[in-house]
């Protein structure tokens, strides 16, 4: 038989033995053995590129006589610039002995070491690009290599190629399951809103693509505690209950999750044996559990949101070892995860928030009930005891039983708002001047106007009706006119009341801060606010109320700013028509 027809052979054997092979390492580690018996040398290894710095990794070696497997050593090309010249453009190098190779000489240590002689490297090429390099080492002796050799050596690194193209497939394609699998994840969060029942989709969605069992463990910074855990099988849930019970979740307890959390970093245990488990300080139940469930590894990844640990996640399996690319896995959904449940979690805060302030808006509204009719009635008292009183006494009391019935009706409107009713306000409809009301607020407000350096500048025509709420028009005017005040301070406030044709138009221009674009159309909404509530104090609520006064007089508000050049505030009523 020909050399040639052997080598058919021999490649013909290495694929049926390795090809089938879905473990990359054992498949690799199966060449090496192949490759030491074909070629008659001690010691064969597989050597890959990295990029940056410039250098080659053994990634496994395999020794003859040992049985034996090397991995980790490390060449870089500023070390060996000649050895990589001559691995990079020439297909096979062939030296029968290193001792006499000048270009050689860097290596000179390593060669020393494991009492290398021959040196038959031979390239590995994946996907037309250089990856690797498959060496074949002689020791104690020099080494005169044949052309069989280098054929032999050749029909080894193509094996190898094949076996890296099909562990590049099998790659693209778990990283594309792996992307559907986190996507999944994320829609079957969105759907929810209450962060118990999205720490149960987060332990029972990782399973069983990372493991037979989960568990996750909530952080604040300084306390730890269980959130939920998961078993694929039911008996299993049982006994893992019973160990979250028994060896809970506080940081300063047993277990990889919590020392994960204290060291702020990802750990993994490959193998989970009772010798492992009791070096790492559990007690003897608590090992006894992990046993009962068949715990053969475990890895614990960090939850971060905002580069803040929220959390962690702990996986184990019965089946597998788990190895880097698990864990890099791991943490990639614990990445994604932990930013949704913290945002769940933020949510329910917020809504808790706003229930609070509802219900205090509620209390304060129907607390300050009392004292506003003891006030209305005091008022009522005073009129009726002052028989000819002077003209300044008289307009302090008109001010003050006007401001009395004005802040009972808008007290009653925010307790409406606060719950966020939809049935109709408390709004009493009568004939009345929208021009003559404008004109009486502004005048209400001119103090303060004059405290906050505004110069206001009022034009109303006369006589523009409408049918209308006076208190509830009182509040929307007093508010627009509050905003102006509070966000134009120190310019001028333009304040105009004309009739257009059917429609009553008021409007209030200042010459403030303006209103960023992108809030333009949610000024209206509920505790909405436009611009930082650390140097503009409020409820948001004002404008709020003012729109649903204004949409119950079968009216519309808008709003017209830009950033810089302050506010426009229209209020459209319907007018009617002037008495004869």
């Amino acid at each position: 038989m020909s050399e040639t027809a052997g080598n058919s052979i021999v490649a013909t054997l290495l694929r049926l033995g390795v090809m089938g092979k879905s473990d990359w390492d054992c498949a690799l580690q199966q060449v090496l053995e192949i490759s030491c018996d074909l070629v008659g040398v001690e010691r064969a290894s597989y050597w890959s590129f990295c990029a940056d710095p410039p250098a080659i990794t053994c990634e496994l070696g395999y020794v003859h006589s040992k049985r034996m497997l090397e991995r980790g050593i490390v060449l870089t090309e500023e070390a060996a610039p000649a050895y990589f010249e001559q691995i990079r453009t020439v297909n096979i190098l062939a030296v029968p002995d290193v001792r006499r190779e000048p270009r050689l000489q860097p290596l000179a240590g390593y060669f020393d070491t494991h009492a290398i002689f021959g040196l038959l490297d031979v390239p590995v090429f994946s996907q037309g690009s250089l990856t690797g390099i498959l060496c074949h080492e002689a020791t104690h002796a020099p080494r005169e290599w044949s052309a069989h050799d280098t054929e032999l050596a050749l029909t080894l690194s193509h094996t190898l190629s094949t076996l890296l193209e099909a562990r590049a497939r099998d790659h693209a394609e778990k990283s594309e399951r792996r992307a559907a699998f986190l996507a999944q994840v994320s829609t079957a969060l969105a759907d929810t809103l209450d962060p118990a029942r999205a720490g149960e989709i987060v332990v029972r969605r990782g399973l069983p693509v990372l493991g037979d069992i989960c568990t996750l463990i909530g952080y604040d910074g300084q306390r730890a505690w269980r959130v939920a855990a998961a078993h694929v099988e039911p008996a299993g849930q049982r006994l893992l209950d019973e160990l979250c019970v028994r060896y809970g979740g506080e940081i300063d307890g047993p277990g990889l999750g919590v020392q994960a959390l204290r060291e702020r970093q990802s750990l993994l245990m490959q193998m989970a044996d009772e010798p492992t488990l009791r070096e790492a300080g559990l007690a003897q139940g608590h090992i006894d559990l992990l046993v009962a469930l068949r715990v053969r590894s475990v890895l614990s990844v960090l939850m971060r949101s905002r580069d803040v640990v929220t959390g962690v996640l702990t996986f184990a399996s019965r089946d597998r070892n788990y190895d880097r690319e698990d864990m890099r896995f791991a943490e990639a959904y614990a990445q994604q995860v932990g930013t949704l449940l913290e945002n769940t979690r933020l949510y329910a805060q917020a809504q808790a928030a706003i229930a609070a302030r509802d219900d205090f808006l509620n209390l304060a509204g129907h607390e300050l009930r009392t004292p506003l009719t003891s006030l209305q009635l005091a008022v009522d008292r005073l009129r009726k005891s002052l028989s000819s009183p002077p003209p300044q006494a008289q307009r302090a009391v008109d001010t003050i039983a006007r401001q009395a019935t004005r802040l009972s009706r808008l007290t009653e409107v925010i307790v409406l708002s606060a719950q966020n009713c939809d049935g109709d306000l408390p709004l009493r409809f009568a004939r009345l001047d929208l021009a003559a009301l404008v004109t009486e607020v502004t005048r209400d407000f001119g103090e303060l106007f004059t405290r906050a350096g505004c110069d206001v500048r009022l034009r109303a025509d006369a006589e523009v009706m409408v049918d209308g709420d006076q208190t509830g028009l009182e509040v929307v005017i007093s508010n627009l006119l509050a905003n102006a005040l509070k966000f134009g301070k120190g310019a001028p406030v333009e304040i105009t009341v004309r009739r257009d044709d059917d429609t009553a138009r008021l409007v209030v221009l200042d010459h403030g801060i303006g209103i960023p674009p992108e809030r333009l159309d949610s000024v209206f909404e509920r505790y909405h606010r436009a611009v930082s509530p650390t140097n503009f104090g409020g409820l948001g609520l004002g404008l709020h109320i003012s729109a649903k006064i204004v949409d119950a007089h079968h009216g519309r508000v808008r709003v017209d700013s830009r950033p810089g050049e302050g506010a426009t505030f229209i209020v459209e009523l319907p007018a009617l028509v002037p008495p004869a």
